[in-house]
């Protein structure tokens, strides 16, 4: 028989957040017949030691538990190993700095009742001014998706909705796997989009919650989001390509803001309405531009190098 669920951790270089993501497993292996996959990108810190050292504490937890190894080419590959080597009839994917809840213990049996895939809310841990703008931001973002795309029940191109991170199995098995996109973007929002053109339930469900722990600092965010800006062009197939051409055109729209800051002032207005607060408005307004100042850059030296 089957374990109910699999916690496919894709993780490289995690040593300072892998023990956190990894006890969080426990919140599912002690309410649920639980798999965990640690799928280790070729770390080159302790990450792999830490996750041996976990499974071989708390294996009596899991139905079974075991560390994978894999060249550390890219996010989509380690996510498609993941699933390859599980058997959980509901499969959570997680990175080596994403933590799960106590939410997941009560809600997600019930939320997988009306969905088939499941997005869950992102709250960024505020370890410093950066992060804690960061985790504002993406608070802005998530209220302006539930009042735009995720208000809509038949969205006519699923590339524009905020990728998903559990999934059925029967939905993996009907695409065939993870896909194999890119290093830096992607991955998660071409299994989305094509599970829901097959007709597979889609939800956004923010009573689930997982802890992002990002790294701390304004250039951690910039380099990370010029290297999305820069997988755009250059990191994905062409299947992922079409695939997501409805995304990727919305997203070089959002490049006309570091000309004419119109999205920050519209993120700015959204945010002061709800929160009255004009600190946090500025906030989004200057992390907006930032954001879309990255990408845009790594969209460009993207089509350049391609």
């Amino acid at each position: 028989m089957r374990p109910w669920c699999s916690i496919i951790v894709a993780t490289k270089n995690n040593e300072l957040t892998i023990k956190y993501v990894l006890r969080s497993s426990l919140v599912l292996a002690k309410a649920y017949d639980t798999e965990l996959v640690i799928v280790n990108g070729n770390s080159t810190d302790n990450t792999y030691g830490i996750a041996i050292n976990f499974v071989n504490e708390y294996k009596q937890y899991f139905a079974s538990a075991k560390v994978l190894r894999d060249p550390g080419i890219s996010l989509s590959l380690a996510r498609h190993i993941g699933f390859k080597n599980s058997e959980g009839e509901v499969l959570i994917f997680l990175d080596g700095d994403t933590i799960l809840t106590e939410s997941f213990r009560y809600y997600l049996e019930k939320e997988l009742t009306e969905a088939d895939i499941v997005l869950p809310m992102f709250i960024v841990v505020p370890l410093d001014k950066a992060t804690r703008a960061f985790n504002n931001f993406t608070k802005a973002v998530t209220d302006v998706s539930l009042h735009t795309t995720l208000s809509e029940s038949n969205v006519k191109d699923p590339s524009i909705l905020p990728p998903a991170r559990i999934f059925k199995r029967k939905v993996l098995e009907k695409i065939g796997g993870y896909p194999l996109s890119s290093k830096f973007f992607g991955e998660d929002k071409i299994a989305t989009a094509v599970a829901v053109k097959l007709g597979f339930k889609y939800r956004f469900v923010p009573r689930l919650k997982l802890l992002k722990i990002d790294e701390p600092g304004y250039i951690a965010y910039w380099r990370k989001h010029f290297r999305y800006g820069r997988g755009i062009s250059k990191d994905v197939s062409s299947v992922g390509k079409r695939v997501l051409r409805g995304y990727i055109v919305l997203r070089r729209l959002h490049h006309v803001n570091v000309i004419v800051p119109i999205l920050s002032l519209l993120y700015a207005i959204f945010t002061y309405h709800n929160t009255k607060s004009v600190c946090k408005a500025i906030e989004i307004a200057i992390m907006k531009y930032f954001i879309d100042l990255a990408m845009l850059l790594g969209d460009a030296v993207g089509s350049i190098l391609r």
